[in-house]
């Protein structure tokens, strides 16, 4: 990870999506009541009246994103909704070659065509859990205390009790003879589970709140083969990548890069349009600012690598930093910034005057502390919060009291 590959980040803005309550829906006149939740029935069909009210996400991208990878890929959307008890995940895959093998849970999803969810209730960037399943509805969960770039620390796998998944195919899976158009999945978790994801608010999701989501299909190319007996299969084509096809476009060929997923709102409604206005407000009143202050952050964090990689230290100062960031930004065998927005990242640096701490630590084997210089933090303080990024990459609030 290095500078070079923020260059490519830094640029795109994170999606975002308006999750609305679900609706409460008599089950025999499918109308509006004020009566309980009742259990939604999951399918993997999301043309039942339950979702009907719920807005599809934008479509999904390559994962370096246009600027770098114009490509078009097969449509892939999500719709998302909570109630008191549960949160709801939809998603629809176009797909002309229903393919799947593995039938055992906790299987390498990702070595065949894939859907994949990714949360990360608090925004740290750290403790995030993620599920990948195919189209024969096997799952797999695992949980990141911190991103593979940061060192990974893994539960894998991590099966939450309240796990709950269907897919629907539209065609027939493993069959080239057939005509197929689609896959679609349902997941449902409990919100109380979900809880243990949120180190910051360490209550329950409620209205209003912002979390950071990423979606991505991962999709292989496929060959029709012809066995002895005459009977025709899926094989993944050989010497073939896989195309990485996400919501939130990290930049960079690596869905682990939460700095960059996508933006969840929820909403205190079942209307999607009172959701988009709510969104607009927390914008305005504090999610710009906190995007901006994330953006100096990162600058930082990204820069912070180059810097110890060429000193074998962490600069101890924002000013040696930004001497080290200049001197660079004219470099011909790296990648510009975008003009523009190296221009607010220098606005931005004043605005926000981020200040930088390194600390002592013991060199390994050492009975004595040496000035390693292998761990920093950078913060940004405001009137009303302070922003801190460390040397792993977890990023965290403090609110003044």
């Amino acid at each position: 990870m290095s500078s070079v590959e923020w260059k490519r980040m830094c640029f795109i803005c994170p999606p975002t999506y308006v999750c609305v309550r679900r609706q409460l829906l008599d089950t025999k006149s499918h109308t509006n009541t004020n009566t309980k939740y009742t259990p939604l029935h999951l399918d993997g069909r999301l043309d039942k009246d339950e979702w009907a009210h719920v807005e599809w996400s934008t479509l999904f991208q390559d994962i370096e994103g246009p600027k770098m990878l114009p490509k078009p890929h097969p449509q892939t959307r999500f719709k998302m909704m909570y109630d008191d008890t549960y949160l709801y995940i939809g998603a629809e895959l176009a797909e002309t070659q229903l393919w799947g093998t593995y039938t055992v849970k906790n299987s390498r999803m990702y070595d065949e065509n894939d859907f994949e969810i990714f949360l990360n209730p608090d925004g740290t960037r750290h403790n995030y859990y993620e599920l990948e399943m195919n189209c024969l509805n096997t799952i797999w969960e695992l949980v990141l205390q911190k991103p593979y770039k940061d060192g990974h620390a893994l539960e894998n796998p991590c099966n939450l009790h309240s796990t709950e998944s269907a897919v629907y195919l539209h065609g027939d899976v493993n069959n080239p003879a057939a005509k197929s158009t689609k896959w679609s999945i349902e997941v449902r978790y409990a919100l109380k589970e979900l809880e243990r994801f949120d180190t910051v608010r360490n209550r329950p999701m409620r209205a209003g709140d912002i979390w950071r989501v990423n979606f991505s299909r991962v999709q292989y190319k496929l060959e029709t083969v012809r066995n002895q007996a005459g009977v025709l299969s899926y094989e993944k084509k050989p010497n073939c990548r896989e195309d990485n096809i996400v919501w939130a476009p990290t930049g960079v060929i690596d869905i682990h890069r939460p700095e960059k997923w996508g933006i969840v709102f929820f909403a205190s409604d079942t209307s999607h349009a009172t959701g988009v206005l709510e969104l607009k407000d927390a914008q305005k009143r504090y999610l710009d600012q906190q995007l901006a202050i994330e953006r100096v952050l990162d600058t930082i964090y990204y820069a912070q690598c180059d810097f110890c990689a060429k000193n074998a230290k962490y600069a101890e100062s924002f000013e040696e930093l930004q001497t080290f960031i200049e001197a660079n930004s004219d470099s011909e065998k790296t990648l510009q910034y975008p003009i523009d927005l190296y221009s607010k990242l220098q606005d931005d640096f004043k605005r926000f005057a981020p200040k930088i701490t390194v600390g002592d630590t013991v060199a390994p084997l050492s009975k004595k502390v040496e000035r390693l210089g292998n761990t920093y933090c950078a913060t940004i303080s405001t009137a009303t919060e302070e922003w801190s990024i460390r040397h792993d990459g977890k990023l965290w609030p403090t609110y003044s009291s």
